[in-house]
């Protein structure tokens, strides 16, 4: 079990906030597989401030049984309380269930950090604690059932500030405002094919007053073994893996395989992806998404060479 805020998660494995990944029907075939909690794809802040339809949209959380959190990515305190103000103030019913408020520090899109977003901001510390302090203090009066707030970064911009150790302050800033942390041990100039520093959330974990969760190359049991082995992280981020197989949640809980054993496994999960899919109206690209990743696991399964081209990888996955 794991406990952020007042939220006690049924294991430590939470399934990650990925761009045209994480809608609702995806995240409760995840949820029945395992995962313990959910995130909406990153959205936009300054989408909200501005009332735009599309964003609002994104933040899908119709399923009350599944424990779902939305993630920002937001510039600034002023953009951020004022995001917030706008989840709170909706009319949409589907609004009441947000559990969980997490900012983005760490989706390496040149776009993001073209704005001063994400890991732009990791070295801006008093504008990082001016966040930090702005979210915790909406958690204290806001209405919504929000059990957690917290924050995901990398590493640094880049190997530099990986070097200059800059997650570290960061760490010791959240411990004051937030209830934990995601560290993606990469940093941002870093892609998926790269080898994850794990040694840097070792050494964040000994700045830590709250949880720290472990984010990359987390995809079986061994792994998480080794990860709280050697970092004392009291959780992991699942993102790619999940993309691969939703089972992974079961394997990573030592329930059972990490992959489908079983054609009829498969077609059952993608038979409950679309049925919840037609019921919660989700758009067609994470639809197309997911039909495509069915048909891998298929064709894995069966031990065919892949056909088509691979599933595209979105800036924040890297």
């Amino acid at each position: 079990m794991l406990k952020l805020g007042s939220l006690e998660l049924s294991s430590p494995f939470i399934l990650a906030p990925m761009e045209s990944v994480s809608d609702c029907a995806y995240r409760r075939v995840c949820w029945d597989r395992g995962a313990s909690l959910t995130w909406t794809e990153m959205i936009r802040a300054r989408g909200l401030t501005r009332n735009n339809k599309s964003t609002f949209d994104l933040i899908d959380t119709f399923d009350p049984e599944v424990l779902t959190g939305v993630q920002l990515l937001v510039t600034n305190e002023k953009e951020l309380v004022e995001a917030l103000s706008k989840l709170e103030g909706s009319t949409s019913a589907h609004f009441k269930n947000i559990r969980a408020v997490d900012l983005n520090f760490g989706c390496p899109s040149p776009e993001v950090i073209k704005i001063g977003a994400g890991p732009a901001l990791l070295k801006r510390r008093a504008k990082l604690e001016a966040i930090f302090s702005a979210l915790g203090e909406w958690k204290k009066k806001t209405t919504l059932p929000i059990g957690a707030v917290g924050v995901k970064i990398r590493l640094g911009l880049n190997r530099m500030e990986q070097d200059q150790k800059v997650y570290l302050p960061i760490v010791e800033l959240a411990n004051e405002h937030v209830d934990y942390v995601v560290i993606h041990a990469r940093h941002a100039r870093q892609d998926s094919t790269e080898k994850p520093t794990w040694s840097a959330i070792a050494e964040a974990r000994t700045r830590s007053k709250i949880p720290i969760i472990g984010n990359g190359d987390i995809v079986t049991l061994d792994d998480w073994n080794r990860l709280r082995r050697e970092t004392n992280a009291e959780g992991a981020l699942i993102a790619r893996g999940a993309i691969r197989s939703p089972w992974v949640f079961r394997g990573l809980r030592g329930l059972g395989s990490g992959t489908p054993e079983s054609l009829a496994e498969i077609d059952a999960a993608e038979t409950q992806y679309l049925a919840l899919a037609d019921k919660f109206g989700t758009k067609p690209k994470f639809r197309e998404w997911h039909r495509e990743g069915f048909r891998r696991m298929r064709a894995r399964l069966n031990g065919e060479t892949l056909a088509g081209p691979s599933l595209p990888a979105n800036e924040h996955m890297k």
